[in-house]
């Protein structure tokens, strides 16, 4: 009982293909080893009772990629890491004083409650009210929270605007 309105499941091109490769795969398969017959100099895996080359393990074989990587990485990049350094090193200058003085005025970690968020998303650490009073502010630290003097802003002239006010 044939019903002609079912449609095959493999269309006959499917059919040919999976045929052709099924005659292809042990070829493929296959061919590495009858070509490697004829080099004699062609790698061969070592024997299960023969030990490993020294040094050639694979613990070395990965460090020593990871150490190639680690050069060419600090070979490329060495130069801008170097520039950052520099320029790192200048902030921590200006700031090592300020950060001084903060950590005097923390004095003990202890002193302290856990930290609280507020609704409107501060946070506050307070200070216990059995701790001794803080110690005073560092001259650094104030200096440092205190806005500077500075001129007031003047509006910058447009270039393109006329030289005379009219």
């Amino acid at each position: 009982m044939h019903n002609p309105n079912l449609r095959p499941i493999f269309p006959v091109m499917q059919i040919r293909a999976l045929t052709l490769a099924a005659f292809l795969a042990p070829a493929l398969f296959a061919a590495p080893v009858l070509f490697a017959q004829d080099d004699p100099d062609a790698w061969q895996p070592p024997l299960q009772d023969s030990e490993p080359a020294p040094g050639e393990d694979g613990a070395d074989l990965i460090g020593r990629g990871v150490g190639i990587l680690m050069e060419n990485f600090m070979r490329d990049l060495g130069p801008g890491l170097d520039q950052l350094g520099q320029d790192m090193s200048g902030a921590l200058n200006n700031l090592s004083p300020v950060l001084k003085d903060l950590g005097v005025l923390i004095d003990d970690l202890r002193n302290y409650e856990a930290p609280e968020r507020l609704e409107n998303g501060d946070i506050v650490i307070r200070r216990r009210a059995d701790a001794p009073p803080p110690p005073p502010i560092g001259e650094y630290l104030r200096n440092f929270t205190m806005p500077e003097d500075q001129p007031e802003s003047v509006v910058p002239r447009d270039p393109d605007a006329p030289e005379i006010d009219l």
